[in-house]
């Protein structure tokens, strides 16, 4: 097996938590819109959301992406 392989069954085993790791982003970033709402553009305060929001971003892509292809795996 190759390392991609052994990778993605590692991740695949842990298909059952990805719905609860996709909760927790969609919080985050539901949690960040409204903090957004009162930074002011230019403050250190803003670029770290816009950082974070780089990340929360990043994050779901990256879950619902490997939760897609796990449920189409196990199919």
């Amino acid at each position: 097996m190759t390392l991609r392989e052994t990778l993605l069954d590692a991740v695949c085993e842990q298909r059952n938590q990805l719905p609860l790791l996709l909760a927790v982003v969609i919080v985050m970033g539901v949690l960040l819109a409204f903090s957004l709402l009162y930074l002011e553009p230019g403050t250190a305060a803003y670029v770290i959301a816009l950082v974070d929001a780089i990340l929360v971003v990043g994050c779901f892509v990256v879950f619902s992406g490997a939760y897609w292809y796990c449920t189409r795996r196990a199919m």
